[in-house]
């Protein structure tokens, strides 16, 4: 009867509840980047507020139009997956750009004893430059000899303290920076304890579904342009359907009142009406002969006075 038909839609009601606006299409079939428990929340990503639930993904992967409903809510995934990927790949562009301005300018302090090695060498060039300049006069050539001996010291102090600089950027643990996550780091250890990270696994998770997904985006641009057009194309004949159909409600509309009018000349031309004006016309004009005759009898019984 009408009350088992009533149960009958509210089962079927129940389990197309994964199709309400309220919950998360990308996660239905896959993964919401945004999900509270991958990146919502984390690096300035706005959580989605919609609901995750696997109950809903079972719903979703049990009902009969599951492969035509999961074309768009894939469109739907990629696109949230493209986003975080871009947010990701801009952050490890400014990361690297970072790291190469900091430890390209960042000079490493040098081991004791070379710093003390320089030293020695730099006041040896001193001290040859203060006898020279004590120097007479007419003891000019020693004293040009004591000037490029000690410039020639103190390039070999710079030249040593250079190459000592050199070596030790070649050895120093850098910063570097996680292509996959944009984690930045120092070193194997370093490395070894990002990967733990939640973090690194939400975007290994991510890139990996984006992957899967690439493949497939021409097909659906394609397939979006069509609906797309398909919907244009509907809303183009609805739109020539309703002109159409007012305009034919107007020629009604014109119709009728054509027809009343008719109707009503037709009553005004019936005998009755005609005989009506008859008597209405005769009657006028025994009034205005009853008019001029009275006329002139008032005329006559005037006469001046004397």
């Amino acid at each position: 009867g009408p009350g088992r038909n009533a149960v009958e839609q509210d089962k079927g009601k129940s389990k197309e509840k994964f199709k309400d606006k309220t919950v998360c299409k990308p996660y239905l079939v896959g993964i919401c980047p945004l999900d509270p428990g991958v990146l919502g929340g984390k690096r300035n990503f706005t959580a989605c507020d919609k609901i995750h639930s696997e109950i809903m993904r079972q719903q979703f992967e049990a009902h009969v139009d599951h492969k035509d409903l999961g074309w768009d809510y894939k469109f739907q995934c990629l696109k949230s997956l493209e986003h975080a990927i871009r947010e990701c790949d801009s952050r490890v562009a400014t990361e690297k750009g970072r790291i190469r301005d900091d430890w390209g300018n960042r000079r490493p302090p040098l081991p004791v004893h070379v710093i003390d090695q320089v030293s020695r060498i730099k006041r040896e060039s001193s001290s040859m430059l203060a006898m020279a300049e004590q120097m007479d006069d007419d003891k000019s050539k020693e004293k040009e000899a004591l000037l490029t001996r000690s410039a020639e010291i103190m390039k070999e102090a710079e030249a040593m303290e250079e190459a000592e600089t050199k070596n030790l950027i070649k050895t120093i643990i850098t910063e570097e920076v996680c292509e996959v996550c944009g984690t930045c780091f120092q070193g194997s250890a370093g490395d070894a304890a990002h990967l733990k990270f939640k973090i690194h696994n939400a975007y290994s998770e991510i890139r990996a579904k984006l992957d899967e997904l690439k493949p497939f985006k021409d097909e659906w641009d394609k397939k979006k342009k069509e609906k797309d057009g398909d919907d244009s194309k509907k809303r183009i004949e609805d739109f020539k359907k309703q002109r159409k159909e007012d305009g034919d409600k107007e020629a009604e509309d014109d119709g009728k009142d054509s027809s009343a009018r008719k109707d009503r000349r037709r009553a005004d031309d019936s005998p009755e009406r005609s005989k009506a004006r008859d008597r209405k016309s005769r009657e006028k004009d025994e009034d205005d002969k009853g008019d001029r005759h009275s006329g002139r009898d008032g005329g006559k019984s005037k006469r001046p006075s004397d």
